[in-house]
């Protein structure tokens, strides 16, 4: 969500005055029990606040306590919150001491000769505060009914790694005990969907200091999810006329000049220096399309040539900073399920209901139905922001409502959400548990093929321009599954599942039965293994269900005997005794068809 975006959902939180309020009550806790802890600043956020210190010391989790003992003296105190004017030479006085607080004071004096502040109680008072501040708040501490301290972590003053490393500590507060509580219970439920702690509980990624941050190393797990993902939009691309191609890593910096992102994009872009090559600079890639219009570009093109579609599943690069890294949902290398479709200015609405509809079969057939659509559309207050003419983009953008309204999507415009070629069409899906992200995407472009020089030959013999659509259905590899991790909680689709069946013997003699059936349901293309190691029978069932195994097939004596396996589903869900031949054809069905269910 955009910055403005925030600001402006918290200004009509209803809970902002409230959680303002409960942050300076941190404030002055802390600055109660640590001798030399100054508050610097804390402003209320999604969900709750934060607030940072200037402390030499340390404050752990341990300290919460009480921490949270003396907030609730104050907040029992029922402490009048009221608003103050100062002048920036009073306030200096207040806060000579502080170095972050003077800093700021200065700042907000040039634009006023008068500083607002808020106070607690009087002074005098056990729990007598003043601090910086233009509010709002509630009016009397006594309203704060419930609040949890959270996590605390380090941050840089202003986010600048240059400046001095501060003490953050994040917190919530609520109207109600019940909608804490519901809040709290929502936090656990996230870390246990948190799809970091899933992808090393389950063996599916891993990220390594030595090998750089952002950079994921995909462990065997998830290596057979990400080739099967691949392997399931390369099939449905090939069902949709899409022809497949394969692009260099890195290419010469004038490519990218070619294609305008060199002054938009060059910071986040990493350049390579080619041995033998003197001054000539080279980028890798950090995405694919200017490498697909060179491709276009190759022969002469006529109509009868569009739509041309041309799909890769690109790895590309670029720069994050290490605050924003966020395991594989925002890595610095990642795989696009990327595509390219030129044709007409005719056709273009045509191939944008289109690919619409491809977006819908993938999230249908996943089950995903809460998800919404954004049209982000140029900002016209930053004009040097984006290339080509006003009628150009007035083009584009009537293309877009319009594929996008004949499709029958429902869609919001954001403003300032363009690339600096043309409209962005983003779908932007909510998680089980709320977190949205933006997976999928589709733009118009009328800009690059005129910088690229992509035409056709029409039907009257005359050369015309292409329409490019720049889409990515299934986004990357790294945040699809990151998100289906979240979503799913890692109890993967059949088909997605790195292991699906684990086959339990009771007993050692039972172990050859086992390895047969393990042969068979592999000979039917199934991901199966068997678990003869000397733990109990349970033992074994409880450690496939906590990797998510789907099937777990148990046999002894009475299977032996019936040819069958008594079936366990990783839900604890027990089947009982099923004859193989159908516990094979059931489980092959559900995971070429790439059905959800599990029986």
């Amino acid at each position: 969500m955009a910055k403005e975006k925030v600001i402006d959902k918290l200004k009509n939180d209803p809970l902002m005055p409230l959680r303002h309020t409960a942050e300076h009550v941190l404030h002055t806790a802390v600055e109660k029990i640590f001798p030399g802890a100054k508050k610097v600043m804390g402003p209320p956020i999604e969900n709750g606040f934060y607030c940072d210190f200037d402390y030499d010391g340390k404050i752990n989790e341990e300290d919460f306590p009480k921490i949270e003992q003396t907030m609730q003296e104050i907040i029992n105190a029922g402490l009048p919150v009221k608003k103050h004017t100062l002048s920036s030479a009073e306030a200096k006085k207040i806060f000579k001491d502080n170095t972050f607080k003077l800093e700021l004071i200065n700042e907000h004096s040039k634009d006023s000769a008068e500083l607002f502040f808020y106070t607690f109680g009087e002074k005098g008072d056990k729990y007598y505060d003043i601090d910086l501040c233009a509010g709002p708040h509630v009016e009397n501490t006594k309203e704060i009914k419930a609040f949890k301290l959270l996590s605390v972590a380090g941050a840089y003053w202003r986010g600048d790694e240059k400046n001095k490393m501060l003490v953050r500590i994040y917190a919530t507060a609520f109207d109600t005990k019940e909608k804490l509580d519901a809040y709290l219970e929502l936090l656990e439920e996230q870390k246990r969907r948190d799809h970091r702690k899933l992808g090393r509980d389950l063996e599916i990624f891993m990220i390594s200091d030595e090998v750089g941050p952002g950079l994921p190393l995909w462990l065997p797990n998830g290596a057979i999810m990400k080739e099967e993902l691949e392997k399931w939009g390369k099939q449905t691309e090939e069902e949709w006329g899409y022809k497949r191609v394969s692009t260099p890593f890195m290419t010469k910096r004038t490519l990218f000049e070619i294609s305008g992102h060199v002054p938009y994009f060059e910071e986040e872009m990493y350049k390579v220096e080619i041995p033998g090559e003197g001054e000539e600079e080279y980028f890798i890639k950090p995405m694919n399309c200017p490498y697909h219009h060179m491709i276009y570009k190759s022969k002469p093109r006529s109509y009868r040539d569009l739509p041309l579609r041309l799909a890769e599943y690109g790895t590309v690069a670029r720069y994050e900073n290490r605050g924003s890294l966020n395991g594989i949902l925002r890595p610095r290398l990642f795989t696009q399920n990327d595509a390219h479709v030129y044709c007409s200015e005719e056709q273009a609405v045509d191939v944008f209901v289109e690919i619409m509809d491809l977006h819908r079969y993938y999230y249908d057939k996943l089950g995903l139905k809460d998800y919404r659509i954004v049209l982000g559309l140029p900002d016209p207050d930053k004009k040097d922001k984006y290339h080509g003419d006003k009628e150009m983009w007035e083009k584009a953008e009537e293309m877009s409502r319009t594929a996008l309204e004949r499709a029958g999507m429902d869609y919001e415009e954001e403003i300032g959400g363009a690339a600096h070629y043309g409209p962005k069409m983003d779908l932007k899906i909510k998680s089980a548990i709320g977190n949205e992200y933006a997976i999928s995407t589709n733009q118009i472009d009328l800009y690059m093929p005129g910088r690229f020089g992509l035409t056709f030959t029409d039907k009257d013999g005359k050369e015309k321009p292409v329409v490019i659509q720049h889409r990515a259905p299934l986004g990357s590899d790294e945040r699809f599954i990151g998100f289906l991790l979240e979503q799913f909680a890692g109890n993967m689709p059949v088909w997605l599942s790195p292991l699906q069946v684990v086959i339990v013997p009771i007993g050692e003699k039972h172990n050859e039965y086992a390895t047969s059936l393990e042969k068979i349901l592999r000979e039917e293309g199934l991901r199966v293994q068997t678990d003869t190691r000397s733990q109990p029978m349970n033992a074994r069932i409880r450690d496939a269900q906590m990797m998510k195994v789907p099937y777990m097939l148990i046999v002894g004596d009475k299977e032996i005997e019936s040819e069958t396996a008594s079936v366990r589903l990783r839900t604890g869900e027990n089947l009982g005794p099923i004859k193989t031949g159908e516990i094979i054809s059931k489980i092959k069905e559900i995971y070429l068809t790439r059905d959800l269910s599990l029986w």
